[in-house]
């Protein structure tokens, strides 16, 4: 008998249990197993047929309809993998790390911090978490702010 890859043992084991069943029957217990792996994707469409894509800044599935996302060519969807509020962010939180990093050799010298490898690296984890944070996405409150530009989108 041949190896069974990794990713068909769930599969195997429920066709192996029901080999006397037809398709129709064992399909009611496979579609969960193949749903289920949609949503390891960057995106999927919902019950209702919206897009929901997955936003790398926010570290969530988030409705297109309801958070702007930029165009972006070459990909499935055509949209950026970061909504604009989350790229906006993101954009900021690096611009203030490179800010903050540079200042390592000014606070040596001024004499603000120690000249020691353990300062530094403290300092240096310390300006890392500017970058590394992520700014929640409050949804309702981005749509109420913005429902007339919304509307004048649609209406274009």
């Amino acid at each position: 008998m041949s190896t069974i890859k990794k990713g068909f043992t769930e599969l195997y084991a429920i066709l192996k249990a029901n080999e006397e069943m037809t398709v129709e029957e064992v399909m009611e217990k496979l579609l969960p197993i193949m749903t289920a792996q949609q949503r390891n994707t960057a995106h999927y469409t919902d019950e209702d047929g919206r897009l929901v894509v997955f936003c790398y800044y926010h570290k969530q599935y988030e409705h297109v309809d309801q958070v702007p996302y930029g165009k972006k060519a070459n990909t499935k969807t055509g949209l950026n993998t970061m909504c604009k509020v989350g790229t906006n962010q993101w954009t900021k939180q690096q611009r203030e790390y490179k800010e903050a990093a540079g200042t390592i050799l000014d606070l040596i010298a001024n004499g603000e911090l120690e000249h020691s490898k353990e300062a530094i690296t403290a300092k240096q984890a310390e300006f890392a978490e500017l970058k590394d944070r992520i700014v929640p996405l409050e949804v309702a409150h981005w749509i109420e702010a913005h429902a007339d530009e919304r509307q004048q989108e649609t209406e274009e």
